[in-house]
């Protein structure tokens, strides 16, 4: 079974369709295996198949929608997203984010977008990306024990990024990002804690040129950070 999730792993993370031979080499398993372990997703919906290539199938879809639904933090943002939208940031071609740690990567589960948004920066729901390079990533990074860290990226990017750390604790839970997580996009973060202190997620804007929102101490900044302290005393 694990080598099942790590096969759909790798079908998620990758930019386009793979071969048996592709994922085989790229899994480090026999052909043989990984053909057999496919064809037993097929069935499920979990993969599909055209003309000998694989990618991740609409089953999954169902599994992330259940997720989603149940999932307390996103029930309890969304309505802070639509005022975020209505109140601060409707005149922007920005767009208002949530996203969870999964892993090693920052992974967007609801976003709420303005008008005048090119839609090529519109962050889909589902859309990944490196914990360490987003906002978002770094907000909830900031807050985990030492172990944690430095299981999810590596002691020597904890180290590169300890400054960076100890900058969004200085500053309530704020993180930024200046295009490396996607070249040209800024983004501005604050980390949602639960009453326990545990980083839960974290609510962000995002665009080409935030300008001077760019600073942890800026109104969108504030904003975010006081709507992130209120979604968080309604998570235990």
């Amino acid at each position: 079974m694990t080598r099942a999730f790590d096969l759909l792993n790798l079908l998620r993370d990758s930019t386009a369709p793979m071969s048996v031979q592709e994922i085989a080499r790229s899994a480090g398993l026999d052909r043989t295996v990984v053909h057999r372990l496919l064809r037993s997703l097929l069935p499920q919906g979990m993969v599909v198949e055209e003309r000998g290539l694989f990618g991740v199938g609409p089953a999954s879809i169902l599994l992330a929608n259940r997720y989603l639904d149940d999932l307390l933090v996103r029930r309890l943002a969304l309505p802070y997203m639509v005022e975020l939208q209505a109140n601060d940031i409707a005149d922007q071609p920005w767009t208002a984010n949530l996203s969870v740690a999964v892993g090693d990567v920052s992974a967007v589960i609801e976003r709420i977008w303005t008008p005048s948004t090119p839609l090529d920066l519109v962050l889909s729901v589902g859309d990944t990306f490196p914990i360490d390079s987003t906002a978002t990533g770094r907000s909830i990074l900031a807050y985990y024990e030492p172990d944690r860290l430095v299981d999810t990226v590596g002691a020597e990017r904890a180290a590169e990024l300890a400054d960076t750390f100890a900058s969004v604790r200085a500053a309530g839970g704020v993180g930024l990002s200046r295009g490396e997580a996607v070249p040209g996009v800024e983004a501005v973060a604050a980390v949602i804690l639960s009453r326990r202190q545990a980083p839960v997620a974290a609510i962000s804007v995002s665009g080409v040129d935030l300008g001077d929102q760019m600073d942890s101490v800026s109104p969108l900044a504030q904003t975010l950070r006081r709507a992130a302290a209120s979604i968080g005393q309604m998570i235990a």
